[in-house]
């Protein structure tokens, strides 16, 4: 019985590895066709937030306001970031799951220069985006070199230069022409980055258990 109780559980896992495998190879190709400028990015949660890491992102023409994230259990409020465009210092994203059998795996996707806290001048691989947009509940980091930035505009007056960014009517909205940020760290349910985007030493891991930003610098 015991024997055979085992054997099952091992099948169970032998089944799996091959299933996780499969979507490690599609994500693969997935992000190789965007590391050649094929395809926008798009990392989107509805329910598990993940971390994303940069040592630096600029932005220009910069929105956010307080609004829902829809979740399978309802909306939950979040903050929504958008810049007219963005550049971004080294990229690092680690999402973990609960997987039946494998138990904690976590995937960590790392492009640019590392996320080591070295700040370069980009030579090595800044990411550049015609818009980044994030969704966030925790964002931190180091605010420099912010010009005209507004707090408390009204959501629905927002805009990223000219492009349409508006938030609940009367809402808490905040504006600004430039906004920089060092050493960002935010928990995110979903990320969107515009346009012909290229994703330099890309380079994605699956690894066993839950993991933290040490992680991204292998």
């Amino acid at each position: 019985m015991v024997a055979a109780d085992v054997a099952g559980r091992s099948g169970t896992r032998l089944r799996a590895v091959p299933v996780a495998a499969a979507g490690v190879v599609a994500l693969g190709t997935m992000f190789q066709m965007v590391s050649a400028d094929v395809l926008a990015v798009n990392f989107t949660a509805s329910d598990n937030a993940y971390r994303i890491y940069t040592d630096r992102v600029v932005g220009q023409q910069a929105a956010g306001y307080l609004g829902a994230q829809a979740r399978s259990a309802g909306d939950a409020p979040a903050m929504q970031f958008g810049f007219q465009q963005a550049d971004l210092y080294g990229l690092c994203a680690i999402a973990t799951d609960e997987l039946p059998v494998l138990g904690a795996v976590s995937f960590v996707l790392t492009a640019g220069e590392p996320v080591d806290g070295a700040v370069s001048d980009g030579a090595d691989g800044a990411i550049n985006t015609t818009a980044l947009r994030l969704a966030t509940d925790s964002l931190s980091g180091t605010g420099e070199n912010i010009a005209r930035l507004t707090l408390g505009q009204s959501a629905d007056t927002l805009d990223m230069g000219g492009t349409p960014f508006a938030g609940p009517v009367g809402g808490f909205g905040l504006q600004a022409d430039v906004m920089q940020i060092g050493g960002l760290d935010a928990s995110s349910y979903g990320i969107d980055l515009q346009g012909d985007v290229t994703l330099p030493n890309l380079s994605i891991r699956v690894v066993p258990g839950a993991v933290d930003k040490g992680t991204c610098v292998p």
